[in-house]
């Protein structure tokens, strides 16, 4: 069989938009092997033609038009963008052991996202960042706290249920002291969780108690009854 150098640099073009890098990289190996002495060795050829066939221009042309239609939903699409962006926010920013390994592998994915979606002449994240995120094992479960919403708002008058309280706070009387939430920002979470009904998800809240400032879950919180608003 008779490969030519533009088969073998037409197949390392396709195996890079496949992200088949292994395969990319032998191609052009290949490709200067063949450019040095003139023609492939036997077995060479034959291994190139089964790399040709795995790095097809069918295959190729299926991944543009998939990053066509990734342009396409991120441009337009407000509510999937916010959703990864959502994502993005959390594995770059949470610190929860339980999932420490899963979320550190992530981290780039969710870096080169947020510096994409930040991008004033309107850079679109790469498709395989997007994928990686929502993906995770872990998403079912941030899209239940992205989906509710805010159980709480600026200005409300809060407690820290009993319950989250350490040894130490309930020493010094935490569980009668009431704060007025301060700021909330909807897209960040650090810490997945279940969502409660009752309780809510892992948003976080800034909160002013008379003690000084907090800044607690809404899964940690109340809002103060009526009844105990007069009570010290």
């Amino acid at each position: 069989m008779t490969i030519t150098h533009n088969q073998l640099i037409n197949a390392m073009n396709n195996a890079n938009k496949l992200n088949n890098l292994r395969d990319s990289g032998i191609l052009e190996d290949m490709a200067r092997s063949l450019k040095k002495w003139g023609a492939l060795t036997s077995g060479q050829a034959q291994f190139a033609q089964v790399l040709m066939d795995r790095n097809t221009d069918e295959k190729a042309s299926k991944i543009d038009e998939e990053l066509e239609n990734h342009r396409i939903r991120w441009q337009e699409d407000g509510a999937y963008r916010e959703w990864v962006k959502f994502l993005a926010t959390f594995f770059l920013t949470s610190r929860q052991t339980a999932y420490a390994h899963h979320i550190d592998n992530r981290k780039h994915c969710a870096r080169a996202v947020l510096q994409a979606s930040r991008d004033l002449e309107g850079s679109v994240p790469c498709l395989k960042d997007c994928n990686r995120l929502t993906s995770s094992k872990l998403a079912p479960r941030l899209r239940d706290t992205f989906e509710k919403p805010l159980l709480y708002s600026v200005g409300d008058l809060v407690q820290v249920r009993a319950s989250e309280l350490n040894y130490g706070e309930r020493r010094e009387g935490m569980q009668d002291a009431m704060g007025f939430i301060t700021e909330v920002d909807a897209m960040v979470v650090h810490r997945v969780a279940t969502y409660n009904k009752t309780k809510g998800g892992t948003r976080t809240y800034r909160i002013m108690f008379p003690s000084g400032e907090q800044l607690r879950e809404e899964r940690e919180i109340k809002l103060v009854s009526r009844k105990n608003r007069g009570k010290k």
